[in-house]
């Protein structure tokens, strides 16, 4: 797959993630992760910018699946992004979780892909997360959770704070529709690798030199919506702004592109 095709993996995790409302049952008395999360796996493709910063959009695709390991338990994973669950509770999940981060190579823009090309890592770490499923009145699943990962790579020795929080509400037995926000915290170590400029990069790109710090870095909302077509089928859609914090916006990088980021994409998925 070329380079760039393969960039845009990292940034279609949100439509991936569409499916897993696809079996919900809101009358059930004792809601579960195994009822509204099914065994499914499938693919989704959309848009996303050329690179984080950058103002050009191109298309990619992505794997999505989850397979359950008895009870609550399960492995996922959405594009880049894999988990292990450990825990067998309908309201709390934790365990280990894998991001591989796609690096740059190639960018249109002259002066950035004079910068050289950053090469790709992977992050450990893991994910907590806590639901809670309303089944009187108007039913509704909202979770909250965090995601704490570290650069295992040797490219930037970073880590970042991820957390996050969704809400699903059902309008039908087949049509859902769900809204988010995540937002990511970085060290200064990660910021630096795919925001900085060092005096070399300046010397060779006609860019300024550039050394963000650390601390909030992106904030992303997203709506979507899951449809139940078939009982063994489901297709998800949806959009998501990605707005980049201040410190890592007066890059000049994401000043020859933008600090707005728009994310999009479809996916179907096989469930059982």
């Amino acid at each position: 797959m070329p380079t760039k095709l393969r960039q845009r993996v990292a940034l279609l995790s949100c439509a991936m993630g569409l499916l897993a409302m696809a079996r919900p049952d809101p009358a059930a008395a004792q809601p579960s992760f195994a009822d509204i999360m099914p065994n499914f796996l499938g693919a989704g493709g959309g848009f996303a910018p050329e690179y984080s910063g950058s103002s050009r959009l191109e298309g990619g695709a992505a794997p999505v699946g989850r397979v359950s390991l008895g009870g609550e338990r399960f492995a996922a994973i959405t594009g880049p992004f894999a988990e292990l669950n450990l825990i067998d509770s309908p309201t709390f999940q934790a365990g280990p979780a894998l991001n591989y981060r796609f690096g740059r190579s190639g960018a249109e823009d002259r002066q950035v892909r004079a910068l050289g090309s950053l090469d790709a890592g992977v992050e450990l770490g893991g994910r907590f997360t806590v639901a809670y499923f309303n089944t009187n009145g108007i039913p509704f699943r909202a979770r909250a959770g965090v995601a704490v990962l570290a650069d295992a790579s040797g490219h930037y020795g970073g880590a970042a704070l991820v957390p996050s929080a969704s809400l699903w509400v059902p309008l039908s037995r087949e049509i859902f529709v769900g809204a988010g926000l995540v937002t990511r915290f970085a060290s200064a170590a990660h910021n630096r690798y795919f925001y900085g400029v060092s005096a070399a990069g300046a010397a060779a790109s006609g860019l300024r030199a550039f050394e963000p710090k650390g601390g909030f870095t992106t904030l992303t909302a997203w709506p979507a919506i899951v449809w139940r077509f078939r009982d063994n089928w489901t297709l998800g859609a949806g959009m998501a702004y990605m707005r980049l914090s201040d410190e890592v916006a007066g890059s000049p990088i994401v000043q020859r592109g933008s600090r707005d980021q728009f994310i999009g994409g479809v996916a179907l998925a096989y469930t059982w």
